[in-house]
């Protein structure tokens, strides 16, 4: 079996950390946990369970992962947030992966739960996430949101059977709450970008995406869960460009009406 180290990056995770290191322990002893800041005792109960820890200011998520890859002790590394699990079936997967291709990325099934429940259909129940790479083939790029595995050489990306398990969404309040803050820092990321917020993006988008995670993504099967995660899906589609329009209609102002400097006074 190949030598793979796990790392994860955490704030204020007390609550999961024990957890995610556990489910870690079925793949690796080398786990590494990267705290950007935590003032509870997640760096105390990682240390508890046999981690090794760094810890530094929150310089992004690429940063952290990539700082958490170079204190690792293998070449293959596995990315994990605290509030997501390896599944046995997972880890049996990797275990029986020969990983012997650097130019690959290999992803696998993410299952998100809204407090205890599963999504089992919709965007939420068909996410793949791509978490595993060799740390001299790859690296996370610095995006202020939705970070990528990058090469400065072509990738080739290879699905594993099994599934990580999120619990990263405590109810659909706490879902419209994150939608809207991902939205900002993606509107941010985009202006950045030089995207546009035409009226496609801004109000086809949503609809697309809604009716995507609803109707074609079986999202109806949920019942309630699926309409709600939908709705939710559409609003964060709406709100990210609706941000990055606000965005763009504040520069034009700041060109308009630049803030001129004080007059320091002659008199003496």
């Amino acid at each position: 079996m190949t030598q793979i180290s796990v790392v994860i990056i955490t704030r204020n995770e007390e609550h999961n950390i024990k957890a995610c290191i556990r489910s870690a322990r079925q793949l690796t002893d080398d786990v590494v946990v990267v705290d950007c800041g935590s003032d509870d005792r997640t760096v105390a109960m990682a240390k508890e369970e046999g981690a090794r820890t760094c810890t530094i200011d929150w310089l992004g998520f690429g940063y952290s992962r990539n700082l958490g890859a170079s204190e690792a002790n293998h070449d293959w590394i596995l990315a994990l947030d605290a509030d997501e699990r390896i599944t046995p079936q997972l880890a049996l997967a990797i275990k029986n992966t020969a990983f012997d291709d650097k130019a690959t990325v290999y992803k696998f099934n993410r299952r998100n739960c809204i407090g205890d429940k599963q999504v089992r259909f919709g965007t939420l129940g068909f996410e793949r996430v791509r978490r595993i790479y060799h740390r001299h083939q790859c690296s996370w790029d610095l995006t202020l949101v939705h970070e990528k595995i990058i090469s400065s050489s072509p990738l080739r990306f290879v699905q594993i059977r099994g599934a990580i398990i999120h619990y990263g969404l405590k109810s659909f309040e706490d879902y419209r709450q994150r939608a809207r803050l991902y939205a900002q820092m993606s509107a941010e990321k985009y202006f950045g970008e030089g995207r546009k917020a035409g009226l496609f993006k801004r109000f086809g988008s949503p609809l697309f995406n809604g009716i995507k995670s609803y109707l074609f993504q079986l999202g109806f099967l949920d019942g309630k869960k699926g309409l709600l995660a939908a709705g939710t899906i559409a609003y964060y589609s709406w709100l990210k460009y609706d941000f990055l329009r606000a965005l763009y209609e504040e520069e034009k102002i700041t060109a308009l009406y630049p803030v001129r400097p004080k007059m320091e006074s002659l008199s003496n």
